[in-house]
């Protein structure tokens, strides 16, 4: 069975960059544009793992993250963040982020922060 992986970031190209190189290597993408939308879709589709913008409309990442850790909802996430501060990084981390990577990236090394973080392919 395929791995599901939530794309969470309000980049319309971005999205489909990380989709096509998800679905490339086998996962199941599903793809939201907001942190609202994000976090409803967590609760819904129960991801393996989860690509999480921090600026976003609506909700940030950072709010999504602090949601997720009051709900004891525990899943790799990996931060996306165009920023790239120290302390986004650390805040991150500390709600509950396995890992954070700073815009830009390239979308081959997402892909295998994931594979390590599910374990294996999709």
């Amino acid at each position: 069975m395929s791995k599901k992986i939530l794309i969470v970031d309000d980049s319309d190209v971005l999205r489909k960059i990380l989709n096509f190189n998800f679905k490339k290597e086998g996962f199941e993408v599903h793809e939201a544009r907001d942190g609202e939308e994000g976090l409803q879709k967590i609760k819904e589709l129960k991801p393996d793992a989860v690509c999480l913008d921090i600026m976003m409309p609506k909700m940030d990442g950072f709010t999504v993250l602090k949601k997720l850790k009051e709900e004891n909802i525990s899943l790799p996430i990996l931060v996306l963040t165009a920023k790239g501060g120290e302390e986004d990084e650390e805040l991150a981390l500390s709600l509950g982020a396995f890992k954070v990577a700073t815009k830009p990236f390239s979308p081959k090394n997402i892909v295998d922060i994931i594979k390590q973080a599910v374990g294996g392919n999709g």
